[in-house]
């Protein structure tokens, strides 16, 4: 039986199957055995398979339909449910359309704005050019106006100022007329008297005798002798007692002393009567008569004060001695004294000329006028129509003779500046007159220049300063601080510019050894409050009135104390008698114990108090507090020295003693100012004028006087000190400064005595030369220099070193073109100046001397000795300053350097010369024992050194072994350069110079060695040892060219290589020919046999050797570098670089040594040289204006490149056409370069 399944029924899916096939029928057959049933079963399986196939083709066309339909159904629900994003992506694309189209408007809109904002811009920058232009046209042409209207002005109010000042003249004219007038009448009515009384004086003769006589016995004391302090007395009358009483200071002494003797001259045979006259006061002590002082006739300085101060009354003494006796000798009057700044002319004035001065006085001042100097004329005419405009006197040149010899010196007065040749000496007046009107020209000439920037005041000129000084935080060197202010601010600096800054807060100073810098203080913003001696107060004393209304030049005066040659303490010997009056009144007063006040807790500054010293009163000036020691830094204010007390010893000084005025007055002693700090200095003051009575012929005027502060005592300004105790490292210290210039004057003898130059020559004889300690004695030495055979220079690092340091660096640093020798200052200056330019940008001073004699004027280039350092330079004339005529105290100071030698050392070969300057570098500390018993020019020493870890190392064991080690040595020739040193290492100055000098140099900063040197000390190579070979001797490197002229100085030069504006090198055509005929020798030396070539274990980098070129021309180089078998080489005369082979060198013998590098790195000034790259035709351009052509060259700037060459920035300067071309400016409007910023 077959059994039919039903499909099963599926969930309908989005994706159907195909329906199964239907499933074969079950059939179960019963088993017969008969055939009826088989073919009855198999009729039945027919027949039942047909119908299940109608059944399953049935069910199979139901299935699809049914998929049909679902499949329709799903078509409808997907397309019903895909239709809204259909829409979606539609409206998705045209948003995204319409915003691309939006963004293409917004790009085109936004360009066109900045097309608008850039025509915009055009419009306003065209708009402001043309502003600007307009305003500037507007400027010149307001300041144009203003220039009319003010010189408009300015020439009416001169009319107006001559016109007043010729009514002024004429009635000060008409008033001296009356005055005269009324004189010679007085004169007529004093003649008669004094004929009436010279009848009554001669019958009174005898009575008069015997009275002179009476005279003539010692006045003794008027009070007990006072005990003195710091080496000065008490009291004027302390003097008094230890000397006889000087003859009086005719003119400012007190009316009841009488003339000192006069040595009458020879003619005379009966003295007069008034020439008898106490005992010289000054002690008449072994002094040599000042050289430089001329034969008077006898009579003293005095003598001539007081016929100067009685000039007026003249005629009248003419008048009564017409009635005196005949065999009355006339009085002769005598010229003054010679002095550099004081000096009469060679005819002496006579009263007639005296009563004419205050014509002179009269005559009109027009500081006001601008002067301007004609070149066509010469100085001494230029002076007489300076003087005619401005309205002073004539000059009035004066002549006076120079020291320990015949020739002149002149000074010329100009209204109230004296101009003098001091200390130029010469042959006649004639050339005399003229160099000193020369200078007085040169001076004013800068004058005239700085007149016509106006002056601020003080307070303005500080402000001003400190504004400008902000815009610059790394500072401005003092010497060049003027002229840079004048050329920003347009003003004029003040006279007393360094005073101001000196004192101001708002300035900050650093000092070192060459200079100063000032910076603007901006940490401090309240000033410092200086405090100055007052006249109000209870305890304040009223100024001392000096002698100024007199009109009277000389005072006598007594030196109390010197602090230096700037602070000289005297007492005018007129106010004499009241101070003596005073000191017995306080003695007496103080004795009482119930008078004495101490002071209340401690003392206040700048105020009076009493102390006693030695059982003697003195007042003094509290300047400095120590609260810490309860001590206190006085000046004795009637003596003018300055000591340390205790609180405990002051006491308060009575009201009733502070009427009289402070004795002591601060006096600077002319032309001495740089011996202030001068270390040996004081003893020679202490010695020639502490204690004794002079006569001081003051050089500042009154006005003069009040400008500089007029106190007596000098006034106090601050200077800043560094001090480790203070916060900030540097403290505020007053010093002193004097008021009052003077020359002193000694008259105690016959002879008077020019005290300025006395003390100066003193000072200089006294000062010793260095010495080093003997016996084996250590002595701290610093190396400044090993020259080319070991030798070292030494210095002793002690004051006087400091001192040649500081000087220097103070004189130099107001350096000027004035300064500068000529060939006439070579001639007879010892020593000069001399800037040495390193390349940094820095200068450095030194003292030097010439080595040899300048052979002609034409010559620029000389052998310079720097005395304080030891080394030998070559120097142009434009770095060579005078010292002689700018500092005495220095030109005159001991060479500081000594030179020694090694003891019991090999001699010393290049090799090690070179060694030791790299261990021995320039001021390096070392220890120094000078060996006894070895026979030597030069001082035998051993040296020791600190090495790395501190300790002592002695240099001439080092070098014994490590001349052991090579088993060599070289002798070298003693060549001093032609100076010459004494067995203790100094140098011996020259009183003249020699007629030949060595033309190498044994001081240089590079080796050279004589082209003889081995027949010099008679071996031609060095020994050898059996096992090593012979070796020959190193022979010198070559020097540098060094004769580098100053910043701003003329160099004439040929140019050797031009690759661009920004790389050339030059060579100085001073040499240029020497140069050639080297060349020329070293061509025929090169190709002939006697050429030797060089070895591969020979070469050496920084050696000389000769190369030839691509065409076969020689020169010499100098290695650089060494890459196996090519070697990197420097044409040393032609500036470029090449590359060679060993076997291509060959060796330099010592001839072609001589002469120094010519080539010189240099870069064109005036264009810009950073960040350019020159092209092709730039650089043609530039090689074809230059190469090989002639300049005259301007240095501009001195660099340093990274070799240690000295690289030059000049101004070329084509002087071959009537007009002067520039290279630079070619360039530039060429187009070919660009404008230094």
């Amino acid at each position: 039986m077959v059994r039919f399944q039903k499909p099963p029924k599926t969930k309908s899916n989005l994706r159907t199957s195909p329906a199964p096939l239907p499933a074969r029928p079950n059939i179960r057959v019963t088993v017969s055995g008969n055939n009826n049933v088989r073919s009855a079963v198999n009729s039945n399986y027919q027949q039942s398979s047909q119908q299940g196939q109608r059944a399953a083709s049935q069910q199979y066309h139901q299935q699809q339909q049914y998929h049909q339909q679902h499949q329709q159904q799903l078509a409808q629900q997907k397309a019903q449910q895909y239709s809204p994003q259909k829409d979606l992506l539609g409206l998705r694309a045209e948003l995204v359309q319409k915003l691309e189209q939006l963004r293409l408007q917004q790009e085109q809109q936004q360009q066109h704005e900045r097309e608008i904002q850039r025509r915009q811009a055009e419009l306003r920058k065209e708009q402001k050019q043309q502003n600007l232009l307009l305003q500037q046209q507007q400027a010149k042409i307001d300041i144009q106006i203003q220039q009319l209207q003010e010189r408009h002005e300015r020439g009416l109010e001169a009319q107006a100022r001559t016109i007043e000042q010729l009514q002024a003249d004429r009635l000060a004219l008409k008033r001296h007329l009356e005055i005269l007038e009324q004189k010679h009448r007085e004169e007529k009515a004093a003649v008669a008297i004094a004929t009436t009384q010279y009848q009554i004086a001669a019958n009174a003769r005898p009575k008069v005798a015997e009275q002179a006589k009476s005279s003539l016995q010692p006045t003794p004391p008027a009070s007990p002798v006072t005990a003195e302090m710091n080496g000065n007395a008490t009291t004027a009358a302390a003097a008094s007692a230890r000397k006889p009483h000087l003859r009086p200071i005719l003119g400012n002494s007190a009316p009841s002393q009488r003339p000192a003797p006069m040595r009458q001259p020879a003619a005379e045979s009966n003295p007069a009567p008034a020439a008898v006259a106490a005992p010289n006061k000054r002690p008449m002590h072994p002094r040599a008569q000042y050289p430089n002082s001329r034969p008077t006739g006898g009579l003293s300085v005095n003598y001539r004060l007081k016929q100067q101060q009685t000039a007026v009354v003249a005629p009248r003494a003419a008048a009564a001695a017409a009635t005196a006796p005949t065999n009355a000798s006339p009085v002769e009057l005598i010229t003054p004294p010679a002095s550099p700044e004081n000096a009469a002319a060679n005819n002496a004035s006579t009263p007639a000329a005296a009563a004419q001065q205050p014509l002179l006085q009269l005559q009109p001042i027009r500081a006001d006028i601008h002067f301007k100097f004609d070149p066509a004329y010469d100085a001494i005419s230029s002076l007489k129509q300076y003087c005619v405009v401005l309205g002073y006197p004539p000059p009035a040149y004066e002549f006076y003779n120079a020291n320990k010899t015949k020739m002149l010196h002149c000074k010329v007065r100009i209204g109230e500046t004296i101009y003098t040749s001091y200390p130029e000496a010469h042959f006649d007046e004639q050339t005399a007159m003229q160099r000193t009107a020369e200078v007085a020209v040169e001076r004013l000439q800068a004058l005239e220049a700085r007149k016509q920037l106006s002056i601020l005041s003080d307070n303005e000129f500080l402000d001003g300063l400190y504004q400008e000084l902000i815009k610059h935080p790394h500072g401005i060197v003092s010497h060049k601080l003027p002229e840079w202010y004048e050329a920003n601010v347009r003003r004029q600096v003040p006279s007393n510019w360094w005073s101001l800054i000196n004192s101001s807060p708002k300035m900050r100073i650093e000092s070192s050894v060459n200079t100063h810098i000032v910076f603007a203080n901006t940490e401090s913003t309240s000033p410092v409050a200086l405090q100055q001696p007052s006249n109000v107060g209870p305890l304040a004393m009223p100024e001392l009135q000096l002698p100024w209304a007199d009109s009277q030049l000389d005072w006598s005066m007594y030196i109390t104390h010197c602090d230096n040659t700037t602070h000289v303490w005297a007492r005018l010997i007129d106010q004499s008698a009241q101070f003596e009056k005073l000191t017995e009144q306080l003695n007496a007063h103080m004795s009482r114990l119930q008078n004495r006040q101490p002071v209340p807790q401690q003392p206040v500054e700048q105020q009076i108090y009493v102390v006693e010293v030695s059982d003697n009163w003195n007042r003094v000036r509290v300047i400095s507090l120590d609260a810490e020691q309860r001590q206190c830094s006085c000046h004795f204010v009637d003596f003018g020295d300055e000591v340390i007390l205790s609180y405990d010893m002051l006491y308060v000084c009575p009201s009733k003693f502070l009427s009289l005025p402070a004795q002591a007055v601060c006096l600077s002693m002319y032309a001495l100012d740089k011996f202030e700090e001068h270390p040996h200095a004081l003893p020679v003051l202490a010695k020639e004028l502490a204690g004794h009575s002079v006569v001081t012929r003051i050089i500042t005027s009154e006005a003069q006087f009040l400008k500089a502060g007029g106190l007596a005592q000098g006034v106090l300004l601050p200077q800043r000190e560094t001090s480790a105790t203070e916060e900030n490292g540097c403290g505020v210290s007053l010093v002193r400064r004097a008021c009052i210039v003077g020359t002193f004057y000694d008259t105690s003898t016959a002879e008077d005595i020019h005290l300025n130059d006395l003390v100066a020559n003193q000072i200089i004889r006294n000062t010793p030369a260095p010495m080093l300690k003997l016996e084996q004695k250590p002595n701290h030495v610093l190396v400044s220099h090993v020259n080319d055979v070991g030798d070292l220079m030494v210095q002793l690092p002690n004051e006087d070193l400091k001192f040649v340091q500081r000087s220097i660096a103070r004189i130099m640093s107001d350096s000027s073109e004035q300064h500068r020798v000529r060939y006439s200052d070579l001639l007879h200056d010892q020593l000069v100046c001399v800037c040495d330019e390193a390349g940094d940008g820095l200068k450095q001073w030194y003292r030097g001397m010439l080595t040899a004699k300048p052979k002609s004027p034409e010559e620029e280039v000389f052998d310079v000795y720097y005395v304080d350092d030891g080394r030998l330079r070559k120097t142009h004339i434009s770095n060579i300053y005078r010292l002689e005529a700018n500092n005495l105290a220095l030109a005159s100071y001991p060479a500081q350097a000594l030179r020694v030698r090694l003891h019991d050392v090999p001699p010393i070969d290049n090799q090690m010369v070179v060694r030791l300057r790299g261990l021995l570098s320039p001021q390096t500390p070392v220890l120094l024992k000078v060996m006894e018993g070895a026979n030597d020019k030069l001082p035998m020493v051993t040296i020791h050194a600190r090495g790395q870890d501190s300790l002592y190392l002695c240099l001439n064991s080092a070098i014994r072994v490590e001349y052991e080690v090579q088993s060599t040595t070289r002798l070298e020739p003693f060549d001093d350069g032609g100076l010459h040193f004494s067995p203790s290492g100094q140098l011996i100055r020259r009183s003249s110079f020699s007629s030949t000098v060595s033309s190498q140099s044994s001081c240089s900063d590079q080796p050279t060695v004589a082209a003889a040197a081995a027949a010099a000390v008679g071996l031609a190579s060095p020994p050898t040892t059996p096992s090593k070979a012979k070796s020959s001797p190193l022979l010198p490197v070559l020097k540098e060219y060094e004769a580098i002229p100053a910043v701003g100085a003329y160099f004439e030069v040929r140019v050797a290589l031009s690759v661009n504006p920004g790389h050339f090198a030059v060579q100085p055509y001073k040499w240029y020919n020497q140069l050639q005929r080297m060349m020329k020798d070293l061509q025929a030396h090169c190709k002939s046999p006697a050429a030797q070539t060089v070895l591969p274990a020979q070469l050496s980098i920084g050696q000389p050797y000769a190369a030839a070129d691509a065409d076969g021309v020689y020169h010499r180089v100098n290695i650089r570098k060494i890459y196996d078998e090519m070697i990197h080489v420097r044409y040393v005369d032609a500036g470029d670089d090449g590359v060679v082979r060993c076997n291509q060198l060959l060796q330099l013998t010592p001839e072609f040594r001589e002469l120094p590098m010519m080539a010189l790195p240099a870069q064109l000034h005036g264009i810009q040289l950073a960040g350019i790259d020159w092209t092709q035709e730039n650089c043609l351009r530039f090689r074809k204006l230059t190469l090989g052509q002639k300049f005259i060259g301007i240095v501009r700037r001195v660099d340093k490149l990274k070799d240690g060459r000295r690289a030059l920035s000049l101004e070329l300067i084509d002087t071959s056409t009537p007009q002067d071309i520039k290279v630079h400016e070619t360039l530039i409007s060429e187009k070919h370069a660009l404008p230094a910023p």
